[in-house]
């Protein structure tokens, strides 16, 4: 065996200073396990698992004085420590091990040499002391978190004599139940659920990544079921105000279930040191790429393909504006699409769809500028992506859910044609100042085939003063949608431009970067 712990016989930890303190613990409630977590070796043949308790340091080196010795000739006297941490993360006390390198050959946390003197363990991490002995890291019960709870505590997680099986109370002794009683503000409970992600997931390869998240694939590990998983980028713990941007979101998308929006299945917070933390979001997986990709490789969208699709973001978009939430980032890369493939040519194909395909649905996603909005309250944070912002946002005059629309018409452009209205390769004007005059055009020969109804719901979403642009019943009620025969019974006065080639993109792809 590459290691042994000071253990005797009887199972106890024969170390005076242990003792000491678990006769301290005793005057106290007692809410955490004896037992922490656990190291189980990873060499064939030296099958072992390694109890480490809940004591404030565990040494682990070759030394006889050490609490885990490893007796391999490139273990160090004192090779690392175990801190136990008490982190207060998203409400939760969590029980936790920052592990500290004290070797000449190294502590290796999956696969990496630990520079930093604060790493702290994850269930699933692989731990390499020098270079012999392996080992996987896993809580013993990492179920188990304390919870404060208060006056506004919901009455289905505070303790109950009929609840005992979901939650239970701490045993208390003698010398502290008098000023447990003491204390009406504040009591303890412990609250079953996994706070960990890596509890619940393994994570997989990357599928994205943006500027305040990357966006992984995972797999539950109960159930084998493939999500996405939105990262956000590390963050101080006492940072209150993105915290509470955290929190609006997921309460925005624990609120929100519709066929056409990407559902939240979980989420989490996870400490990565001392004084930093990492945000999950579990999210329904979409296996079919992004309206942008679709674009760019069709070049452009037909019109009954581009009505089908545009039709799913609009309907999404009405539930999301009917409980007062303003999505306030909608472009072609945030509309992703669930395909149902065809599996034999007597399908019935149920749109106007590729012929491999029987059906797409739309679904809306990444809700990180998605902000509540009252009934007259107006928000003016300057966000969204340039070539699809509407003119109120950059102004910074307040605006309502009305920008969702202008996005939307810009999208409905896109599709048609493949280009955007507004890009500074139009210009001159800048960018910035043709979506402020909102200047843009149906520039021939690219729209010459498509028909003047599509065009005239266009340029009343693309309308500069939010109170005379379409709100999204009536551009769901507009004639495009109600009936496809009679697109060119709308009569409108609209000049389209003649100009050169060489100054609109042929593609989508050419203005990517936008």
């Amino acid at each position: 065996m590459c290691s042994t712990t000071k253990r005797e016989h009887s199972g106890e930890i024969s170390d005076p200073s242990f003792k000491r303190q678990q006769r301290d613990n005793d005057a106290k409630p007692s809410l955490e396990y004896a037992c922490l977590c656990h190291l189980v070796n990873l060499i064939p043949g030296k099958e072992q698992k390694i109890e480490i308790s809940n004591r404030n340091i565990t040494t682990i080196g070759r030394s006889r004085s050490c609490d885990v010795i490893l007796n391999e000739p490139d273990i160090s006297t004192f090779h690392a420590e175990f801190h136990l941490l008490q982190m207060d993360v998203d409400n939760f006390q969590r029980n936790l091990i920052n592990v500290i390198d004290k070797s000449r050959n190294g502590t290796f946390i999956n696969g990496n040499r630990l520079v930093k003197k604060d790493y702290i363990l994850k269930n699933g991490d692989r731990i390499v002391f020098g270079k012999s002995c392996s080992f996987l890291f896993k809580y013993a019960s990492s179920s188990s978190a304390i919870e404060n709870e208060d006056e506004n505590t919901s009455p289905e997680v505070r303790t109950s004599k009929n609840d005992d099986e979901v939650f239970k109370k701490p045993q208390i002794g003698a010398a502290s139940s008098q000023n447990a009683m003491t204390s009406s503000t504040c009591k303890k409970i412990i609250k079953t659920k996994p706070v960990s992600f890596f509890d619940k997931y393994l994570l997989g390869k990357e599928l994205g990544a943006g500027h305040y998240a990357l966006v992984k694939e995972a797999k539950n590990k109960k159930t084998g079921q493939q999500v996405a998983v939105k990262i956000f980028h590390a963050q101080q713990n006492d940072d209150q105000k993105k915290n509470k941007q955290f929190r609006e979101e997921i309460n925005i998308l624990m609120r929100v279930h519709h066929p056409n929006i990407v559902n939240l299945l979980d989420s989490f917070v996870e400490p990565i040191s001392k004084s930093q933390i990492q945000k999950y979001l579990v999210l329904e997986k979409i296996d079919d790429g992004e309206l942008f990709e679709r674009i760019v490789r069709k070049t452009s969208l037909g019109q009954d393909e581009s009505r089908a699709l545009f039709k799913q973001l609009l309907t999404g978009l009405k539930y999301l504006h009917e409980q007062n939430i303003i999505h306030r980032d909608i472009k072609p890369e945030n509309i992703l699409l669930n395909i149902t493939r065809r599996e034999n040519s007597n399908q019935i194909q149920l749109g106007p769809w590729d012929e491999d395909e029987i059906d797409i649905q739309v679904k809306i996603a990444d809700f990180g500028l998605a902000k509540f909005t009252g009934e007259m309250q107006f928000t003016n944070t300057l966000c969204g992506t340039p070539s699809y912002v509407a003119p109120e946002v950059l102004t910074k005059k307040g605006y309502t859910s009305k920008v969702d629309l202008w996005s939307a018409g810009v999208i409905l452009y896109v599709c048609l044609c493949g280009f955007p209205p507004f890009s500074d390769q139009l210009g001159p004007p800048s960018l910035k100042e043709q979506i402020l005059q909102a200047k843009y055009a149906f520039y021939s020969p690219y729209w010459d085939k498509i028909d003047d109804s599509v065009l005239h719901l266009i340029s009343n979403l693309l309308v500069l003063n939010p109170d005379e642009r379409y709100n999204i019943d009536e551009a769901m009620g507009h004639p495009w949608f109600i009936d496809s025969k009679k697109h060119n019974s709308v009569s409108m006065d609209l000049q389209r431009l003649q100009i050169t080639d060489n100054k609109i993109p042929k593609t989508y792809s050419e203005l990517s970067c936008l």
